[in-house]
């Protein structure tokens, strides 16, 4: 009940997105360097914090001292509540942080603190404050010079006429139609100009990779654009500059100077002055940036800022809330690189792991003492929160500095042990960095891993946090990603934390590293199912694939990039597709596909090169959904389609950002598109691939009838899923065949019409062929023209869409409802049909032996199948295909783990059409919405062409 009240009134998609992580879990208790849980039997979970409350929980969990100083605060009755009033505890607090700057900068300036609650408030604070500086500062300079100016119109000069063209002026500042003008027209352009200079937008510096909160102004100073992007159109005007690149510290100034003008009349001539100022407001920065990655810089990049500060007479922020206050084994983590800032930002650690509490300090000498009363907040300065963090920072200093050297010496423990471990697993781990107990372990990327999970965790920035959650689970251990590189393990423990709970640590990142290097993900699946995964079996195999990848033909021209976007068929097929998930379960696969509802998104698999026998080539990528037939099936069940419609078209949006022009959708892709007509998406070219899926289901058919001695015309069909787009199409093509047609639909509310409305068209098409003139070989049209009446209502309404309608009401009349096609829901029918083509959109297979005629050939398209596979050994008499495969003309096809139901040199006409799309330079839809007649006619030309043909099959294998 707790989990669903915090899902549903607190965080509604978080939990899920927790959930697929393997990190819902919810704490009871927590002390010095532990947490607590139940795990779903109840019983109590002790966990190792390796986060700190990233960075919080410099002291631990609930200290002892502090609980003790807390209640003994809250018993005496301190005042919370007391704004507007002289705060004692904050001035003790203010006086100790100013000396402890001092003791750390090795100077005796002032800091004055302003008080919050936050970090982000803290650094939003440090903005105001600077804006505020500039533009009191701005102010002052526009009045001097406007002094000057009103003097020049004071004078006796102030109507003498000049010569523009003698007026060094820039652009603009004087209309251009201007020949002469008189001195107080000069001044009050100039004027004019500075009142626009005053109110010029502030610049703020930032660094690539930086966190500074997630306010309305401290989030566009964040750099991770998935922070930043959804808001910023409220934004402060901030530049990124990136460390690597020091060269762009010189760059900045240039772009950002603007110009006062004054004027200065010498009796004869008036001359034009151009005094230069920086919008250039505030640089922001953190010695060590934490959700970057724990990425320090060169000092001479350090030493860069500050003297780009220093030019641009701008405060140099620099932003401690989690470096600093110990936790880099100094008070301040600058200090280490000999860095001083005029601003500093505080908070984490500085409430003692308890307290919500910030501190924004400043140089008294960049301090604007006008701010101490147009800046206040409601909580800040309240005695409690003062109390502990002035105890908290006297800790930090007590006995010699006895905390700070033992956060330095456990940091360069778990950072000597840390880079052991990277000896012994160069090929995994990346990086070693960060000072104390703020430490990074960076991992390779992964997306050539052969473990597709452990690829697609890379590719959706998830690997650390599947990791994380692995630990959790199985470890016990808590730790978390850098919020902006999660191939980054974040470390960030309590300074209680044991050089014992330490080697812990490190033996299981060990077999984190173990599991990473032999391609295994069953323990990133087993933290997301770990409710259903008590523990992990022990095991070494090596799931890497060591096959060599297949060197492309030089000589074959690639001519365009094609996509296609799938699903898994059923939630088995995930074993195939990582082979290290095979030990799962058939529940628990379908435990971890549907719980990774918050990103479906896998990584593409491919290219493959396919090529044509014309001498020409497409590359060929898979864009998969990590989702099942039953996944796709309970969107359509529920109505909601807009979200499996936008993951469609996100996955569409991916592959047309890496080069590609055409994406053919498969199975419940285009389905749940209504053919590919519900995605709107530029300068891509569109196809469900049901022209060609057709096309080989026919061809099957008519291979089928060959080697089961059936004449085809002879013959009734069945056609079950009728009321479908591809099924009715295929039902109208075997109309031009077949002695007689039974539409079976679905059984759901309003089959029967839907049937119906197939027949009607089938009759329509049959119709048309007459009046274009193609209709010799059409069986169906030819039994028409035999009607009375038929050809004067071909005549009266041949053009009219109601075609189809009529000639039904015409059948009925003269022949009887079922004379040429029988409309039923009845699966029964299907045994009056000897051929049987199964079509119904359906997540589970639902027909068997006994639903089929003797000696009947049946055509399976459905994907899911439609046919249970243990047919062909029930019915030896039945020859069962799966229609819709296509063999390419070189054998060129999917990855073995992708391949499903296919073979080598293999793939279902859906993605076939795609190919054939690319390979025809086609830049217009393919199979889009409603599939006719001539649609099958010219894919299936177009197959011969290039050289695919209906793959080869066997009465107990198509394929």
């Amino acid at each position: 009940m707790t989990v669903m009240d915090y899902r549903d009134f607190v965080r509604p998609k978080f939990v899920g997105l927790l959930q697929a992580l393997g990190l819902e879990c919810e704490f009871e208790r927590a002390l010095g360097s532990q947490l607590f849980y139940r795990n779903p039997k109840g019983d109590m979970v002790t966990v190792t914090d390796f986060l700190g409350g990233y960075g919080a929980a410099l002291f631990g969990h609930n200290d002892p001292q502090f609980v003790d100083q807390l209640c003994a605060l809250l018993r005496s009755d301190v005042p919370f509540n007391a704004q507007m009033s002289i705060r004692g505890a904050a001035g003790q607090l203010g006086r100790a942080l100013s000396d402890a700057f001092n003791r750390e900068l090795k100077n005796t300036e002032r800091y004055i603190s302003t008080f919050s609650n936050s970090g982000a408030e803290a650094v939003e604070i440090a903005v105001k404050h600077a804006e505020f500086r500039r533009q009191k500062s701005l102010q002052k300079q526009f009045d001097d010079i406007d002094f000057t100016l009103a003097s020049l119109t004071a004078s006796e000069h102030a109507y003498r006429e000049l010569d523009v063209a003698d007026l060094d002026l820039p652009a603009g500042v004087l209309p251009a139609t201007l020949n002469s003008v008189t001195l107080r027209q000069v001044v009050e352009a100039v004027r004019q100009h500075n009142l626009a200079q005053l109110h010029i937008e502030p610049v703020f510096v930032a660094l690539r990779g930086s966190f500074h909160g997630k306010l309305v102004n401290t989030v566009q100073l964040t750099y991770g654009r998935q922070y930043r992007a959804p808001f910023a159109r409220f934004g402060l005007n901030v530049e990124f500059i990136d460390p690597q690149q020091p060269h762009q510290l010189q760059e900045l100034p240039a772009r950002h100077t603007h110009h006062w003008l004054s004027l200065q009349w010498d009796g004869e001539h008036l001359h034009v002055l151009q005094l230069p100022f920086s919008a250039i407001t505030a640089v922001l920065m953190e010695p060590i940036q934490g959700e970057g990655g724990i990425n320090e810089f060169a000092a001479e990049f350090y030493l860069g800022l500050r003297k780009l500060c220093n030019e641009q007479q701008c405060p140099l922020v620099v932003d401690e809330v989690q470096s600093g206050f110990g936790r880099a084994g100094t008070f301040l983590a600058s200090s280490q690189f000999n860095l001083q800032g005029d601003y500093y930002c505080l908070s984490k650690a500085l409430g003692g792991g308890l307290m919500k509490i910030a501190a924004t300090v400043i140089r008294s000498s960049h301090y604007e003492g006008e701010f101490s009363y147009i800046h206040s907040s409601t909580f800040a300065e309240d005695d409690p929160s003062c109390h502990i963090a002035l105890s908290a920072l006297r800790r930090l200093f007590a006995d010699d500095d006895a905390m700070l050297k033992d956060i330095r010496t456990k940091g360069a423990y778990l950072k000597a042990s840390l880079n052991e471990l990277k000896m012994a697993y160069p090929d995994v781990i990346a990086d070693v960095r960060g000072r104390g107990l703020l430490v990074g372990l960076e991992l390779h990327d992964l997306s050539v891993s052969s473990s597709l999970v452990q690829a697609s965790a890379q590719y959706n920035d998830a690997l650390g946090y599947l990791i994380a959650g692995y630990l959790l689970q199985f470890e016990a251990l808590r730790v978390a990603p850098s919020g902006s590189n999660s191939n980054v393990i974040r470390l960030e423990p309590p300074a209680c934390i044991t050089l014992g709970e330490i080697d812990k640590l490190i033996a299981a990142l060990q077999r984190v590293c173990d599991m990473l290097r032999r391609g295994d993900a069953l323990p990133l699946a087993a933290g997301i199912c770990a409710d259903s995964m008590p523990a992990l079996p022990a095991r070494q195999d090596d799931f890497r694939v060591t096959e060599p990848v297949e060197n492309r033909d030089a000589k074959v021209e690639v001519v365009a990039r094609v996509a296609f976007i799938n699903h898994l068929i059923d939630a088995d097929i995930l074993g195939d597709v990582d082979p290290s998930l095979a030990a799962l379960s058939p529940e628990q696969k379908r435990t971890f596909i549907n719980r990774t509802k918050p990103e479906r998104r896998a990584v593409p698999v491919g290219p493959v090169i396919i090529r044509s026998r014309l001498g020409m080539a497409v590359e060929f990528t898979l864009y998969p959904l990590c989702m099942d037939s039953d996944a796709m099936a309970e969107y359509i069940r529920s109505g909601d389609l807009d979200s499996i419609r936008e993951e469609v078209g996100r996955r569409v949006t991916d592959a047309r950002a890496d080069g590609c022009s055409i994406a053919g959708l498969g199975m419940y892709t285009s389905i749940v598109t209504n053919n590919c007509q519900a995605l709107k998406i530029a300068d891509m070219a569109l196809t469900s691939g049901n022209a060609l899926t057709i096309g080989m289901g026919l061809e099957a058919i008519e291979q089928g009838c060959v080697q089961q001695g059936l004449a085809l015309c002879e013959q009734t069909a069945a056609v079950v899923g009728a009321a479908g787009n591809v099924a009715s199409t295929y039902a109208s093509v075997l109309s031009a065949t077949v002695d007689h047609l039974i539409l079976i639909g679905s059984g759901r509310d309003g089959s029967v019409r839907r049937l119906e409305k197939t027949a009607q068209q089938i009759y329509a098409d049959a119709a048309r062929s007459i009046l274009k003139g193609t209709a010799e070989h059409d069986r169906l049209a030819q039994r028409l023209l035999t009607l009375d009446g038929f050809r004067g209502l071909l005549h009266s309404h041949g053009q009219k869409a109601d075609l189809g309608l009529h000639i039904a009401r015409l059948v009925d009349e003269r022949l009887g409802a079922n004379a040429f096609i029988t409309v039923t829901n009845d699966l029964d029918a299907i045994k009056g049909a000897r051929i049987v083509l199964c079509a119904a959109n359906a997540p589970q297979p639902f027909l068997g032996a006994e639903h089929f005629a003797e000696r009947s050939v049946i055509c399976d398209i459905a994907v899911p199948l439609n046919v249970h596979q243990d047919l062909p050994s029930q019915r030896e008499d039945v020859l069962y295909m799966h229609g819709g495969i296509v063999q390419t003309p070189f054998d060129d096809g999917l990855a073995p783990n992708v391949r499903a139901y296919l073979k080598k040199g293999q793939l279902y006409a859906c993605m076939a059409e795609s190919v054939l799309m690319g390979l025809s330079g086609m830049s217009q839809h393919g199979s889009y919405g409603d599939i006719s007649r001539e649609q099958v006619q010219q894919v299936r030309a177009l197959a011969a062409t290039h050289g695919f043909t209906l793959a080869q099959f066997k009465t107990q294998n198509s394929l």
